[in-house]
């Protein structure tokens, strides 16, 4: 490992937490990976900006709140992933170690016992999503157009006339699409139709809502919306 470390420049993000809270990173980690999504795009899917989930990984923000963890069973589909909690448990140094070698990322989690003495927690590595989702670029536009279609259906069936949040748009998707679509490129197509009125049809908003959610315009009537993804289809193609 420590010539791993030489070659590569390693990135370390450190924190005094309790190994609950260590525990709970790495299962929503996990999830992640085992989903098949990247950081960014969990962001998406909690309806946050996308340096959310990469900041909870990198210690720049902390959060294992009713609200997140309720949100992160409804996308991982499961209602428990995180480990008991520990009445009186002391907070620990805990460092995240984050390095690339070729196109995979590593994170390694060490938690420190002592000054002299450290564990390792855990080591995940996963494919750089900034290669491993572009890496075919005509799936990316068949994957964004299809993604585009099933938006326009979700206008005509009146899906956007009160705010909906970017999971259960993700859902829906999955049932009327041919592929398995990443949310990264159903998020591209979604931000095609979401910006100010007059420019745009939709607006995210999230008002007293934890997570960002999408609806149309006040005013904004399905004929305009529609001719709108006609627009996006066109410049797709």
């Amino acid at each position: 490992m420590s010539k791993l470390f030489a070659d590569n420049e390693v990135s370390v993000f450190s924190t005094e937490c309790s190994l609950t809270y260590s525990s709970f990173i790495y299962c929503m980690m996990l999830n992640r990976m085992a989903w098949g999504y990247s950081a960014q795009e969990l962001s998406f899917l909690l309806g946050q900006d996308d340096d959310f989930v990469p900041n909870l990984e990198r210690f720049k923000r902390f959060d294992m709140g009713v609200e997140l963890y309720g949100q992160l069973c409804k996308v991982f589909r499961h209602a428990s992933f995180i480990q008991h909690q520990h009445h009186g448990e002391k907070e620990l140094r805990h460092e995240m170690h984050i390095w690339k070698a070729g196109e995979t990322i590593f994170y390694r989690m060490e938690c420190y016992k002592s000054q002299f003495e450290s564990i390792t927690l855990f080591q995940l590595s996963e494919e750089d999503p900034e290669i491993g989702k572009y890496r075919y670029k005509n799936s990316v536009t068949i994957y964004q157009q299809q993604s585009l279609n099933a938006l326009y259906t979700m206008l005509t069936r009146g899906l956007f006339d009160k705010p909906i949040e970017a999971q259960e748009l993700y859902r829906r998707l999955d049932r009327m699409s041919e592929n398995i679509i990443d949310p990264i490129y159903f998020k591209t197509a979604l931000y095609k139709l979401v910006g100010r009125k007059g420019k745009a049809p939709l607006k995210r908003t999230k008002q007293r809502s934890y997570s960002y959610r999408y609806a149309l315009h006040p005013g904004v009537d399905l004929e305009a919306a529609t001719d709108f993804v006609h627009q996006k289809f066109h410049e797709l193609s």
